[in-house]
This record gives structure tokens, C-alpha cells and sequence, in this order.
């Protein structure tokens, strides 16, 4: 089962993936292509664009015009911030998403992401 969570200042209930995600007519994909089996495939409607996050740009951004983005939680060399913070200097502004196991305070994890990355919509991806 997948849920997304997300946060504005108050907490809001879980999201089930297809409502979250299957309004996104783009989707970019960073460093996650294991996500890939869990989006629900919508050919002519969605596109979805896998990449590494050395491999963002600005010119990047533009051209592909993301409407959401998922990331790793963690990774080795990066976290969801780092991630985060780089896409907002790159002009990106929109939802984020952070792919992670259930976590048992996820509002924190939003709540931090969000307070340092003002310009994005946080919310967790978990995956049982």
C-alpha cells in the first residue's frame, strides 16, 4: 500500500497515491526509479521523466516543466532538503515528493522540509 502525506501548517490526512499523483501531467523522478512500479501508467496523459540529481539544470526544469517531483527520503550523498533546495534554485516551484518507508512522526520530516524549502508543497511517498 501507498499513501502521500502532506502539510500545510496543519496537519492533513493522507492521500492516496492516485489522487495525489494522477493530476500531475509531469512527472520528474529523481534518483527513484523503483517509483516507478507504483505509478499508475497514464499514456497520453502523464509523462514521466527519470533522472539523477547531478543531472538537474535550470534548462532542465524549464523544458520539462514538472508538476511533481519525487525524491529518496535519504540517500547516501543527499538528502530530501538537498534536494529540495536545488530545485528551488533551479526555478522549481510545485509539489515535491519524498519517497520513504512509513515513518512514525512524518509531520516532522514535513514540517522541517517545508520550513526550509518554502517554495515547494512537501509531502511523503510511503511505501509498505
Amino acid at each position: 500500500m501507498m499513501q502521500t502525506k502532506t502539510y500545510d501548517h496543519a496537519p492533513a490526512a493522507p492521500q492516496p497515491l492516485d489522487r495525489a499523483l494522477t493530476a500531475a501531467r509531469t512527472v520528474l523522478v529523481v534518483d527513484a526509479p523503483s517509483v516507478l512500479r507504483l505509478l499508475h501508467r497514464q499514456p497520453g496523459r502523464q509523462s514521466v521523466v527519470v533522472t539523477q540529481k547531478r543531472m538537474l539544470t535550470a534548462e532542465m526544469i524549464a523544458t520539462v516543466r514538472p508538476d511533481a517531483v519525487i525524491g529518496p527520503l535519504i540517500t547516501a550523498n543527499w538528502d530530501i532538503v538537498d534536494l529540495g533546495l536545488a530545485l528551488e534554485m533551479l526555478g522549481y516551484t510545485g509539489d515535491l515528493y519524498a519517497l520513504t518507508r512509513p515513518l512514525p512522526r512524518a509531520e516532522l520530516v514535513i514540517r522541517e522540509v517545508s520550513a526550509l524549502c518554502q517554495g515547494l508543497k512537501v509531502r511523503l511517498l510511503e511505501t509498505a
